[in-house]
């Protein structure tokens, strides 16, 4: 056994000792107080909830907000079940889903790649970053047309416009997180005489994990609104489609129906990055498992 793998081995001892003290004594009451202050949490979030959408039924219900361009919340529901039982919403959200993914998933490799490449060898940086920050700063929604002339019609322009929107923050996110590591941990490796591939994978890539896993979830969202904006601007399949048509048509309960149904999705599939994160970064919640123990 070498001395890393006995250093690393000693460090998982300490975690799991430490995992199993916050799990014996007083673990109850320390399980009871998430449960608790996310009960809380939820119930706040919901009177917000209910506040915002009173107001605004209020509002349009007397006039103080013309009903012919925000409706009423009241409608915003019977619509959106309209379109999801017999409005072929859903397959058009399955048009808009699979843009997404696609494009989000070719962002997620192309940016992890290129924020490796950066982050260690010197010369990738030195000589590509510039680039990649100029064409960071355009304004990738105003090539929207541009890639409908180059790609058609066809879900590969609204592929490559999520690709142009991702692909810069999974990469700059990497990029970041790989910079990160703390120095001691480098030296610690070093000393211990780690290989490169072993100081990547048990010091590097842990540390940056954090900010990678923020950069997809921003990633996501933009992947979510170059699709929709996308299928907008072509007027074509999807929900963006959907959305233009209803908008031309001065249907806005139609509008906000179909709405409805992208927030319910996007809520979805980000709670489901989020559940995968917190899975793949246990280590890290008990590393700071009683660092706030004041502000509980």
């Amino acid at each position: 056994m070498t001395a890393l793998e006995a250093s690393l081995e000693a460090d998982a001892a300490v975690r799991n000792d430490f995992a199993g003290g916050l799990a014996g004594g007083g673990s109850g009451q320390r399980r009871r107080r998430p449960a608790a202050k996310s009960v809380k949490v939820r119930a706040i979030q919901l009177v917000l909830l209910v506040a915002l959408f009173g107001s605004w039924q209020l509002l349009a219900a007397t006039k103080v907000l013309n009903p012919a361009f925000v409706s009423e919340p009241s409608q915003y529901f019977p619509s959106f079940w309209h379109g999801v039982d017999g409005g072929g919403l859903l397959g058009l959200i399955g048009t808009t889903l699979y843009e997404t993914f696609v494009g989000f998933a070719l962002s997620a490799l192309l940016g992890l790649g290129a924020g490796y490449l950066l982050a260690e060898f010197k010369s990738v940086d030195v000589i590509v970053r510039p680039f990649m920050t100029g064409f960071n700063s355009i304004p990738r929604i105003a090539l929207a047309p541009l890639f409908v002339l180059w790609f058609g019609l066809g879900s590969l322009s609204r592929i490559v416009l999520i690709v142009s929107l991702s692909f810069f923050i999974v990469a700059f996110n990497t990029f970041a997180g790989l910079q990160s590591v703390n120095r001691d941990h480098l030296l610690l490796s070093r000393v211990l005489g780690a290989s490169r591939r072993e100081r990547f994978f048990k010091f590097v890539l842990p540390s940056a994990t954090p900010s990678i896993f923020a950069g997809l979830q921003l990633a996501l969202t933009y992947a979510f609104l170059g699709a929709v904006v996308g299928e907008m601007l072509t007027g074509s399949d999807g929900l963006g489609g959907y959305l233009a048509l209803k908008m031309g048509s001065f249907d806005t309960t139609g509008f906000f129906g179909g709405l409805i149904l992208l927030v319910i999705v996007a809520l979805a599939v980000s709670a489901l990055v989020r559940a995968l994160e917190n899975r793949l970064l246990r280590w890290r919640a008990i590393e700071l498992a009683g660092t706030h123990g004041g502000n509980q």
